[in-house]
């Protein structure tokens, strides 16, 4: 696929802005002659400068012909009828995704060495999956944590914050592992959140679950084919888990003979459930993980919403368990786990009761699971919903579609006592009761002004955190 060997055609890497500078970066690095393309027009004029001063890499914001290259690098969710994608399909010119160009970086590097690498994708559960996995095998080893929060060192069940501000582009890997050689920090496993796929190279890939599934590519595929993509192109060793409702997932693991195991949870009724590999079942206040040789069980905290964890726990569980942590240390972390910040947790601000659903896998069915969760609580404790609605940035994972908020409105609006919806693109709605907020922060003050200390604020804002 990749080999330096003085051809004089280029590889060139599409889209830099998710990414695609350190791609285009580390392919010149390797010995490639690159060509970077801005395809959004995204990027200032001095960093393209500066790729071309010390990278020696070719920019452009403008598509070049396909046939000056052996290979495009393309993310899997760039319009296919982009010129160059266009050109290159119909002259034959090798197209991989940013996903597998990143595998095949990270391998003709041996980054890793004799650690373990473990991979999360999804639609729902990365960030909570990644997070509650690295405390449960940090009880053991020593671990690297990148997702949506951040890169974090997890060691002896506690964390500490290497750096804010990455995200979860396949191309972030390779930011983070540079981040980390600078610090001269190594772990015994790296577990890495990815957004729409899997690179390849790790030694367990997960995909927490297709659904809801979504188009990409401007609607010319779906995620989910994305997501599932490595079960065909990673390297032979690798392990995989599934969730027991993902059929086509685990029809095409066994197509590509993957080893792979399943997991489920009591959240979706269904009668595949049962045949999970492991299943999680919460029961009022605890949680019962089952196993075929066995199960055990643990102790939830009040101060959450431990079903929106369920797939999370599940995950987790799964993969601690295949790598040999005990049932008393998973047992432990569950116990102690109090929640995500940004994902259905409960706090305090200004005195008032918010339930924290704001971070950037949010969608419209997370939006109404939550004001179900939050009309549980006005009934035991009568008082009112505030509830913020909407996105800080349309790119967030596909944004929020303002047709899917106003629908939503329409069948839920008088749940709620009042309504803020947040960004540009929620302006244009019109509901009964409603006010607007640039931010998540704007409308949470505003929230606190109009409320009452017995109301409950409800966060559900597509963002970074």
């Amino acid at each position: 696929m990749f080999t330096p060997d003085g051809n004089s055609r280029t590889i060139a890497v599409l889209d830099l802005t998710h990414a695609g500078i350190i791609i285009a970066k580390k392919l010149a690095e390797l010995g490639f002659n690159v060509a970077a393309i801005d395809v959004y027009g995204t990027v200032e004029d001095n960093i393209l400068s500066d790729l071309e001063s010390e990278y020696r890499i070719t920019t452009s914001k403008d598509p070049l012909p396909a046939n000056d290259f052996y290979i495009l690098v393309s993310p899997a969710h760039l319009d296919p009828m982009y010129p160059m994608l266009e050109d290159a399909g119909d002259k034959g010119i090798e197209i991989i995704t940013h996903h597998r160009t990143v595998g095949t970086i990270l391998s003709m590097k041996s980054c890793f060495e004799d650690a373990t690498v473990i991979e999360i994708t999804g639609s729902k559960a990365k960030t909570s999956s990644a997070s509650l996995l690295a405390e449960m095998l940090s009880r053991r080893m020593k671990v690297i944590l990148h997702t949506s929060r951040g890169l974090e060192l997890w060691e002896q069940g506690n964390s500490m914050i290497i750096n804010l501000g990455l995200s979860i582009a396949p191309g972030s890997i390779l930011l983070a592992m540079d981040l980390l050689d600078e610090k001269r920090i190594k772990a015994d496993c790296y577990i890495f959140e990815v957004s729409i796929g899997l690179t390849g190279v790790a030694d367990v890939g997960v995909i927490t679950t297709l659904e809801p599934d979504y188009l990409i590519a401007a609607s010319s595929s779906r995620a989910s084919d994305a997501k599932m993509s490595a079960l065909s192109h990673s390297n032979e060793k690798e392990i995989f888990f599934l969730n027991v409702r993902d059929k086509k997932a685990q029809y095409m693991a066994k197509k590509n003979n993957r080893i792979f195991f399943t997991f489920g949870d009591s959240e979706y009724n269904a009668p595949e459930i049962s045949d999970a590999d492991l299943m999680a079942e919460i029961n009022d206040t605890s949680l019962i993980l089952k196993q075929k040789e066995g199960s055990f069980s643990s102790v939830l905290s009040p101060y959450y919403n431990p079903g929106s964890y369920a797939t999370a726990f599940a995950v987790s569980a799964s993969v601690a368990k295949w790598m040999n942590v005990s049932s008393e240390d998973i047992s432990d972390v569950i116990t102690s786990f109090k929640g995500l910040n940004g994902r259905m947790q409960e706090k305090e601000i200004s005195g008032r009761k918010i339930i924290d659903n704001s971070n950037s896998g949010m969608d419209i069915h997370s939006a109404e699971r939550s004001l179900d969760y939050a009309l549980t609580k006005v009934v035991s404790n009568p008082s009112g919903i505030i509830m913020l609605l909407g996105e800080e940035a349309a790119q967030v994972c596909e944004g929020l579609s303002p047709e899917d908020v106003s629908e939503f409105l329409l069948r839920r609006g008088r749940d709620m006592d009042r309504i803020i919806l947040v960004g540009e693109r929620m302006q244009k709605i019109n509901s009964e009761n409603v006010s607007y907020a640039s931010g998540l922060e704007e409308g949470l003050k505003a929230a606190v002004r109009m409320s009452s200390e017995n109301d409950i604020v409800l966060s559900c804002v597509k963002c970074f955190r």
